[in-house]
């Protein structure tokens, strides 16, 4: 997975504390993001990749690297489903 990847769509959001609530207006959705999650999310502003963002997330946060993958792999299946992440050329 070498592709870069960047967040789509116009989400309002407000920080809680370490946690996101973001809000899809135009489909109603809401979501409520824990830390990582809403780091992903900041990170995801700008194109990168998967293996970056893992990068990234070893070196912030005391996670081992195969927990990292995984979540990271759930999280941003998550994002498609819902598409709020698209990839980039």
């Amino acid at each position: 997975m070498n592709g870069r990847l960047q967040r789509v769509g116009e989400q309002s959001a407000a920080y809680i504390e370490k946690s996101l609530l973001m809000m899809d207006v135009q489909k109603g959705q809401y979501f409520s993001l824990n830390a990582m999650a809403t780091r992903i999310w900041e990170l995801l502003e700008h194109p990168i990749t998967q293996e970056d963002l893992v990068g990234k997330l070893l070196v912030e946060y005391e996670v081992t690297e195969e927990v990292c993958r995984a979540e990271v792999g759930t999280f941003l299946a998550e994002l498609r489903k819902h598409e709020l992440l698209g990839d980039v050329a």
